[in-house]
């Protein structure tokens, strides 16, 4: 019994060590009310409002807004961002920021001022920007917002 025990359990080892690993870069695991924006050095609180990215060099920035995230790579890594992570608004689960659908209205009390909310669904992202007279944006349409917002 014990060796048919091993054998079951080295079988199980060799079948997960053998499984294709994702290679799929994954979001930062952020430690709310320690972890420190890269951009502001406050606290990060809110995960609806938390983002993050992965440079090429494989360096992890999280951020604590996600407007306060776009201009801080304008300003400082431009073009050296390999994947953006955003959560969604609604459920506060990390998304791809680059197909997220975005709202921004000065009516969103983010923790920065950027007033910008993420979401994964569109239908919800619709919703939500009639609810605050505005509409729905792509990423690199809420990265021009963005961009005229800091230096318009």
């Amino acid at each position: 019994m014990k060796r048919l025990t091993f054998c079951v359990l080295r079988f199980a080892f060799l079948l997960t060590a053998c499984a294709p690993q994702s290679t799929e870069p994954q979001p930062p695991e952020i430690a709310y009310g320690q972890d420190v924006c890269e951009a502001c050095g406050m606290i990060i609180d809110e995960a609806r409002f938390a983002a993050a990215t992965i440079t090429v060099e494989g360096r992890t920035h999280k951020f604590d807004d996600i407007g306060e995230m776009l201009v801080y790579h304008m300003e400082h890594l431009e073009g050296q961002a390999q994947v953006w992570f955003v959560h969604d608004y609604a459920t506060q689960t990390w998304m791809r920021g680059e197909a997220a659908f975005y709202v921004m209205s000065e009516k969103i009390a983010s923790p920065m001022g950027g007033g910008i909310a993420a979401f994964a669904d569109k239908a919800a992202a619709e919703a939500f920007a009639a609810e605050h007279a505005t509409t729905v944006m792509t990423f690199d349409e809420v990265r021009v917002a963005v961009h005229l917002k800091a230096h318009g």
